[in-house]
């Protein structure tokens, strides 16, 4: 009987550690998917709720165009990972987007890099790691070339 109570009581900690896990995957996943689809429909306002307070200025400025010159025409999610220690994560997005002054479609990959806080994960930095670079800049390079204005 009193093996059977150790097991049981062993059994119950090991599936308390699983569903935390579990609930922090889950709780990263929803984060991921929100902010990208923020972001899809222009919606920066809402998404930089889901930034980390270090981060937002920088997030802003890299989106300051997005809804207006940088309109993004399909968003996918391929990858979320979360650390060990479900302390940190990185997702990979991968971006369909037009460059509204020349109308040329790129695409993008995008490393999301999120940070666990007391209100749960948020984004920590972004990184371009496929694809056309400029997605984070204010203006791409090929339309300060086309753009007799721009100086």
């Amino acid at each position: 009987m009193r093996a059977y109570t150790l097991a049981s009581l062993l059994l119950l900690g090991l599936s308390g550690c699983l569903l935390q896990n579990l609930g922090a995957e889950h709780q990263l996943t929803d984060q991921v998917y929100a902010l990208n689809d923020e972001i899809r429909w222009a919606r920066i306002d809402l998404a930089t709720e889901r930034v980390a307070p270090s981060f937002r200025p920088e997030f802003l400025l890299i989106h300051r165009e997005w809804g207006h010159d940088v309109q993004i025409a399909d968003s996918d999610c391929t990858h979320v990972q979360i650390s060990e220690d479900s302390e940190s994560a990185t997702s990979l997005v991968t971006l369909s987007w037009y460059d509204q002054r020349t109308m040329q479609l790129y695409t993008s990959v995008i490393e999301q890099r999120w940070i666990k806080t007391d209100s749960g994960f948020m984004l920590d930095r972004v990184t371009v790691v496929g694809g056309e670079e400029s997605i984070l800049a204010a203006m791409p390079e090929a339309a300060t070339e086309t753009d007799p204005t721009a100086s």
